[in-house]
């Protein structure tokens, strides 16, 4: 019966479809006039049912005479109304389109109607010779400066202080009064103050600069112009003047490097031992950090060779995603969006356009991923989930949290389809990159369970970054 209605439907309108190269489907409807007659019919019936007609039931009034109570140009408008939406629906169910956001309607004519719809569709990716594709990842090295400026950071917690006869700097600890600060503020005036010179976390003093050359008993005056970036936007920009005496002058004597001084800040019984063991955590660090940057390398050149195409609302809802984060980010630091709009002197249509490179990127990369699965048929089975799941629940009982409770949140169905998806992008991204070394799929995950403990960290941007990944997009392209 539904394929009866709707091959009588196609004979009385002409439909048209052309798709753009960006992923946007345009249909044109042409609805014949004995459809739009009967269309006209029941919006009649709908308006008197809506306001009956005096001596008529609901709905039941004649056509002509809700016409002459209401006219012809009301009926018109009810009749579109209502067939766009119907004729919507067939269109999608009749075109076989994949829509991935809801399409706009504009209506050309209205008697007889001519519809057209404009609806995005799932995107295209037609991958390039991706298995011709050969690449190495540099290789990784730990100097012996890198070790020495790690060792120097464990000398500073053993450092002792030593009054000196010289003048300030950077290095030293100096004990300051301070008076003055920016007009039409609360004034500063700090006494016995003691800062670090040079350290550039300090609280109070971020113009420790000027201080560099100062004897005990010394005073000087000076101008400060606080940075935009300053971590209280009430003084950013602004310019303060102080005057600030310099009390006391200590120089810090840093420990030597030696077999006591490793037996006193590690577990090992020598130096030797104790710089090794550094050198090797440096260099399992910078391995780990090289080998998903390879990734990621290999990722985009996948990209580069390939031809994709979808459409604009994609690629705005990677923009809106990405704003939205970027402003929970700075309320996080304590700024209101507004103030943060202002303080920047951009609009916020120019912070928005600034998002659009790196989303664009990204959602590029997530396109061909999808793509990437479906020509390698990367699947998982339930066990591997399963084997996840209980990975994760173990993380989360490390952290603190109730098992039972951990094993549910990881066992919904949203959860596990995301878990699995997870799964297929870390095994697709092992092969793209045993494809460019010319090796075999290695065993593990690109993601290494130090990344995802959190004890090392993820590269920024990388599309197996777990908070960079939007799996409802990938779905789209899984879907097709």
């Amino acid at each position: 019966m539904c394929y009866l209605l709707s091959a009588i439907s196609q004979r009385l309108m002409n439909i048209t479809k052309e798709i753009s190269p960006d992923r946007v489907a345009v249909v044109t409807v042409e609805v014949d006039a004995d459809q739009m007659q009967a269309a006209m019919k029941r919006a009649a019936q709908t308006i008197s049912r809506v306001r009956p007609m005096p001596g008529f039931r609901p709905g039941k009034a004649p056509y002509e005479m809700v016409e002459r109570a209401f006219g012809k140009d009301v009926l018109i408008e009810e009749a579109v109304e209502d067939l766009s939406k119907s004729l919507y629906r067939q269109v999608l169910q009749d075109s076989d389109l994949n829509p991935i956001d809801a399409g706009n309607l504009e209506i050309v004519q209205k008697d007889p109607p001519i519809l057209k719809y404009t609806i995005p569709i799932a995107p295209e990716v037609k991958l390039g010779d991706y298995k011709a594709i050969r690449m190495q990842p540099e290789q990784v090295t730990v100097s012996d400066q890198e070790v020495d400026e790690v060792l120097n950071r464990f000398q500073l917690t053993q450092a002792t202080l030593s009054p000196v006869e010289r003048p300030a700097q950077n290095g030293d600890v100096v004990t300051v009064d301070v008076v003055g600060g920016v007009e039409g503020q609360e004034p500063v005036q700090e006494k016995d103050l003691r800062i670090t010179l040079g350290e550039r976390t300090q609280a109070y003093l971020p113009f420790d600069e000027n201080l560099v050359g100062m004897n005990i008993g010394d005073t000087r005056e000076f101008d400060y112009i606080y940075p935009e970036d300053y971590a209280d936007e009430e003084f950013r920009g602004k310019t303060a003047h102080y005057h600030v005496t310099l009390q006391d002058l200590k120089e810090q004597q840093l420990p030597e490097l030696s077999d006591e001084f490793a037996q006193a800040v590690s577990q090992f019984k020598t130096l030797d031992q104790f710089k090794g063991n550094i050198r090797e955590i440096l260099q399992r660090t910078r391995e780990r950090e090289n080998e998903v940057k390879f990734a990621n390398d290999v990722l985009q050149a996948i990209v580069e060779q390939s031809e994709i195409a979808y459409a604009p609302q994609m690629l705005e809802h990677e923009i809106e995603h990405d704003l939205e984060h970027f402003k929970e980010n700075i309320q996080a630091m304590g700024l209101t969006w507004e103030n943060y709009v202002r303080l920047s002197g951009k609009t916020e249509e120019q912070i928005r356009d600034e998002q659009k490179p790196n989303a664009e990127k990204r959602l590029k990369q997530l396109l061909v991923l999808g793509e990437l699965i479906r020509a390698e048929n990367t699947t998982v089975t339930n066990d591997q989930v399963k084997a996840d799941i209980e990975r994760r629940v173990q993380e989360s009982v490390q952290a603190g949290a109730n098992p039972q409770v951990a094993r549910r949140a990881f066992s919904t169905p949203d959860a596990r389809e995301n878990i699995a998806f997870n799964l297929r992008v870390n095994a697709v991204m092992n092969r793209i990159v045993a494809i460019a070394k010319g090796e075999q799929p290695p065993s593990g995950l690109i993601l290494t369970p130090d990344m995802v403990r959190g004890e090392s960290p993820i590269p920024t941007g990388l599309i197996t970054d777990p908070r960079q990944v939007r799996e409802e997009l990938a779905k789209v392209e899984l879907s097709k």
